[in-house]
This record gives structure tokens, sequence and C-alpha cells, in this order.
């Protein structure tokens, strides 16, 4: 299900005038905008919730995201005299991932939160090593604390997976959210050096590339998209990425 390893092409230049420092600004810029999205993804599900119980606990979601986003906004202002600009430049990126968000129901909301908004925590999870530790940490907490609630959305998307249409359409869903997914980050990635930079040391280190670590990266996000998958029973062991 979704797109080969060499469907992913990122850049061969790197913009040397890009320094480490400015690399991890830039990661929060696009961190911290890619939270308010969030935050909104998680409003809407209190409008399309089944009852009033799973309806609080999305609002349990909204304040916990809000929480990451100040958290990321605090530290990208401690290091930027223009945290607003660093959004902006990511935000056309998150955008096009968040605009087609499938939250107009409860079916739909539940594959977006069990399926789609986890491919940030997987990224997170991925990048985390090559931050200094204050600033991995600080990630990996923010984007990566969601197990609960992630948990939460994974039970109740398997209640509904009742017969084979349901399965086809979550199937489709997810297969979606998964494209849009890699689109967004192959096209920030022709936007910015800013992983490249951040990969360099770890490059050097293997004897690889930038490009190549780059494209590491993306196919750990799939990997993690692929075991909740056939977690749910969406997707077979045996079927090729």
């Amino acid at each position: 299900m979704a797109a080969a390893e060499g469907d992913l092409i990122v850049s061969d230049t790197t913009d040397d005038t890009l320094d480490h420092d400015a690399a991890v600004t830039e990661l929060l810029g696009a961190l911290a905008y890619g939270q308010l999205r969030a935050i909104e993804a998680a409003a809407r599900l209190i409008a399309v919730a089944p009852d009033a119980a799973t309806a609080d606990l999305a609002a349990d979601v909204v304040n916990h995201e809000f929480g990451a986003y100040r958290t990321l906004h605090d530290d990208l202002t401690a290091r930027s005299g223009e945290p607003s600009a660093l959004m902006d430049a990511m935000k056309p990126f998150f955008d096009s991932y968040f605009d087609r968000a499938p939250l107009d129901d409860w079916f739909g909301a539940s594959v977006f939160f069990a399926l789609g908004l986890p491919i940030a925590a997987d990224f997170a999870r991925a990048v985390a090593p090559v931050l200094d530790e204050h600033t991995g940490e600080l990630v990996v907490e923010a984007i990566g604390g969601r197990e609960r609630f992630e948990e939460a959305a994974v039970e109740q998307l398997r209640a509904q997976l009742t017969d084979a249409d349901a399965q086809a359409r979550a199937r489709q869903l997810a297969g979606d959210l998964l494209g849009r997914a890699l689109t967004s980050y192959q096209e920030a990635m022709g936007h910015t050096d800013a992983l490249k930079v951040l990969f360099a040391d770890a490059a050097a280190a293997e004897g690889t590339s930038g490009e190549a670590q780059v494209k590491r990266l993306a196919m750990e996000v799939l990997t993690g998209h692929r075991r909740r998958t056939v977690t749910l029973g969406l997707e077979n062991l045996d079927e090729d990425l």
C-alpha cells in the first residue's frame, strides 16, 4: 500500500549557508506550525464524536496538542527573533496535508488519528538522535507524546472495521494520508536543506550522503505506518511497500 522507496525524490544539493543551529530552528518552526494544525484537527473531533464521553476525550487531545505547541513555540522563540516567519515558511506543506484530512465524520477522524497523525510521531523519533539531548527530548515529548490518544483512536477504528466495505474505506483513507504525507515531505525537502544539514554528521560517519539519510528517515516513517496498518488487519506482512 502506498509509495515505494523509489518514489521519494530528494534534491542532491545542500545549502552550505545553513548551519546546524539554523537547521534546528527551521525544524522547530516546521513542527510548531504542524502543531497549530494538529490543534485544529483535534478540535474538529468534538463535533463528530459519537457520544459525550468520546467528545470529552477529544477535548483532552486538544489540550495536549496546545501544550505541545506552546512548548515548541517557546523554544523556537528563544532561538529566533522571527518565529512566525519560520512557521510561515512551512505553512504550505502542512496545509496541503491537513486541509485534506478526512475529519468530516467519525470514521475518517478515527483513521486520521489512528494512522495519519502518528506519522508525525515516527518522524520526531527518527530525527531526535541528530539533535542535542534537550531538543531531541523536547521534540519527542511534544510530537511523540500522543500514545494514549493514539491507542484510543486505534480501538475506536478497530470497532468500526466490521465488514469488508469498512476495511476497504479505511485502507483507502490510510493510503491517501500516507501518500499526501510523503508528497508534503518531499516538497518541504525541496524548499529547505535543514534535514540534510542535521543528518550531515551521521552521513559522514556512515560514508553516505545527506540525501540518503533523508530517504532513510522517510522509510522509517513508512515502516511505522505499515506496522500500524498490519496490526489493524489492513495490510499483510508479506505485502511489499
